[in-house]
């Protein structure tokens, strides 16, 4: 019995000296705990957008202001060619002649005698025609072109500029001569035809002085209302009237592989026939 009290005595102590051991039990491991990682959320001000910057804006100014359309001057390019004209058949002097020129070319010129080196004698100049003026794109310049008899029949340019706000004859170059101006209304509308196909800007020299100064856009070649290369032409008819002077001239006319049939109306300027109307016919 003392021998158990002993025994039991004993496993009381080791009990009591180790309760506060771990107790491991054979087979089982023990769990160890798991390290968490430490996260350091720091909080950041929101970024608001960039509050946007006024500037002056400087005023555009344009490079250059538009520019205005010239006035062309009171009295046209043409008639001042037909001043000259009427002028020299007058046997005008040239002291006055000269107010007509610019001050370059009367200055070439100088006297009577430097015109009669390009145009001839002032007494040999007969009927005249001019047609109608060109313009440059500034409207500084203008061409005209007209026939003169010399006594022959003669083209000449004037060309012009504008000085002192007055078209002044710049230069006069006499072209080829033409032949004699047809004295007859069927060799006009010839004439105007033939003038078509070789020099369409010459056209308007078989016009009547109104007639010239009233041509639809398009000039002279428009009023034929015809499209291609002259082919050929034929008079189907002609009337003359001498008194008053009048004629009607029909001519067919084949160009571009098409046949035209057109009425040409004619009446005299002093003693020269001109065109003064082109009618489509289907007589």
């Amino acid at each position: 019995m003392e021998k158990r009290l002993a025994v039991f005595f004993m496993i009381s102590i080791l009990m009591s000296g180790c309760s506060s051991l771990p107790i491991q039990v054979p087979g089982l491991t023990q769990p160890t705990a798991t390290i968490v990682p430490t996260i350091s959320i720091t909080a950041k001000e929101p970024t608001l957008p960039a509050q946007p910057t006024l500037q002056a804006v400087s005023p555009v100014t344009p490079t250059s202001a538009p520019t205005a359309s010239i006035p062309l001057p009171k009295v046209d390019a043409e008639k001042v060619v037909t001043l000259f004209f009427d002028g020299q058949k007058a046997g005008t002097d040239y002291t006055l002649t000269s107010k007509l020129f610019s001050a370059a070319y009367a200055a070439k010129i100088k006297d009577d005698a430097g015109l009669t080196a390009i145009l001839g004698n002032p007494e040999t100049i007969g009927e005249y025609k001019t047609g109608t003026p060109s313009y440059s794109a500034d409207l500084l310049k203008s061409t005209v072109e007209g026939t003169v008899y010399l006594p022959q029949a003669t083209n000449v340019r004037f060309n012009l500029i504008i000085e002192n706000g007055e078209w002044k004859i710049d230069a006069i170059t006499r072209l080829s001569s033409t032949g004699e101006y047809p004295a007859e209304p069927e060799g006009v509308v010839l004439g105007f035809l033939t003038s078509y196909q070789e020099a369409p800007d010459r056209m308007s020299n078989f016009l009547t002085a109104g007639r010239r100064a009233q041509q639809p856009p398009g000039g002279a070649t428009a009023m034929l209302q015809i499209s291609g290369n002259l082919e050929g032409m034929i008079v189907q008819s002609a009337a003359v009237n001498p008194d008053p002077p009048s004629a009607s001239i029909v001519v067919v006319i084949r160009a571009g592989g098409k046949e035209y049939l057109r009425k040409f109306l004619l009446t005299k300027d002093t003693s020269l026939w001109g065109i003064d109307a082109i009618e489509v016919t289907t007589e």
